[in-house]
């Protein structure tokens, strides 16, 4: 991450705690959260995450995979799991108040969000102060977990995804014009996507830093055009991603695409139309699976909501399964939960298969799958990079 960014994530995380704990009219400090002798037999874990507002759509994905994965705990055990789903809207400030909220709730045993790394790092310090553990399910950024030993992601950070991506894009061609957010998640993969860049001789011609709200991209791509670029590279959420395609072709850019996996999701197929053919993503998580409990989970999603879980349905449903087993390991208390969570190497995964976390709790040596998009579906195709 470039100085400037670090350090503005950091005034933002202090100043909006701050708030939050005003807000609150107490310290963060750390809860009970259950005892250990009597362990409840129903258990909440709090969710920080948009379900308004431009990323709205991923908190709805988000909530198809809690239903699946509640409704499954709730059939088969003791345990009573409940999710409280606190509307974010995509921004530090609101996420950090709901971390103070759920901190101060003993009826809280663990929370998980929110959606991006950047409003997600703004609420760990509340989450970290208050020992309550953060799971991100979504959040990729490499210094995520830095806050302290609360904190936990199960996503593969942007330093792996982004050489991935930059191997990817130097297989597909020579000269890269490369798309990314202008947003800290945006910049950490651009940052990590040049290096990589530098390093197998994939000669960048042209880049630039998109805004989320925009929806003009046209003068960009006239210049990826004109710098001769035969392979586009989009670090970039599916809203984004759709327009780039369509106004590509406007344009008369011809040249082979690819974009980071956050944009697998039936949302960019229906936004970018005829467009999305040809797109390659590779991704941790592909339902055609013959692994036998991804295809038991693929059909009970499809059974229940009539199409085929994506990506963030799937990372939400883990999330859940995880923190349903760390609890039933645990002494019934935060902290147990906590350490149970972090010595585990039997926590339930439909990404992973079962998988524990490394001492910085992040998730070691994750397979990739290579997809694209053809006559409008995703289909797996030969690895771009082995």
């Amino acid at each position: 991450m470039r100085p400037s960014i670090r350090k503005t994530l950091a005034a933002t995380a202090s100043a909006v705690a701050m708030l939050a704990m005003a807000a609150c009219g107490q310290d963060a400090g750390p809860a009970e959260g259950g005892g250990g002798e009597d362990k409840a037999t129903s258990v909440t874990f709090g969710v920080v995450g948009p379900k308004t507002g431009d990323q709205a759509q991923y908190g709805e994905d988000w909530q198809k995979g809690f239903d699946l994965a509640l409704e499954e705990l709730n059939a088969e055990g003791d345990v009573e799991y409940k999710i409280d789903f606190q509307d974010s809207q995509g921004q530090p400030a609101q996420a950090s108040n709901i971390a103070q909220k759920f901190v101060s709730d003993d009826n809280i045993y663990a929370a998980m969000g929110d959606f991006s790394s950047a409003t997600s790092m703004v609420a760990s310090p509340v989450f970290q102060r208050g020992e309550l553990v953060q799971l991100g399910i979504t959040n990729s950024h490499p210094e995520f977990t830095d806050t302290g030993d609360y904190i936990f992601a199960s996503p593969v950070t942007q330093a792996v995804e982004g050489q991935l991506q930059a191997d990817g894009a130097k297989a597909l061609g020579d000269k890269a014009a490369v798309f990314y957010l202008n947003t800290d998640w945006g910049i950490t993969t651009w940052d990590v996507f040049e290096d990589r860049a530098a390093e197998n001789g994939l000669e960048i011609v042209y880049s630039s830093a998109v805004e989320e709200a925009s929806t003009d991209f046209k003068p960009l791509l006239l210049n990826a055009k004109n710098a001769g670029a035969d392979v586009v590279y989009m670090l970039t959420y599916y809203k984004t991603t759709s327009l780039l395609v369509q106004q590509a072709g406007d344009v008369g850019l011809e040249a082979e695409f690819g974009a980071v996996g956050s944009n697998y999701s039936l949302e960019f197929l229906e936004l970018a139309g005829d467009a999305a053919d040809g797109v390659y993503m590779a991704t941790t998580f592909f339902p055609a699976s013959e692994d036998p409990e991804v295809k038991a989970y693929v059909e009970a999603f499809t059974e229940k909501y009539g199409f085929q879980p994506n990506l963030f349905n799937t990372y939400a449903y883990d999330g859940v399964k995880a923190l349903a087993k760390a609890y039933e390991e645990s002494d019934g208390t935060r902290q147990g939960l906590r350490d149970s969570l972090a010595t585990s190497s039997e926590l339930p995964s439909i990404v992973y298969g079962t998988y524990g976390f490394n001492e910085e709790r992040r998730i070691d040596n994750p397979t990739f799958r290579w997809i694209q998009v053809k006559d409008g579906e995703f289909v797996e195709v030969d690895p771009l990079v082995e």
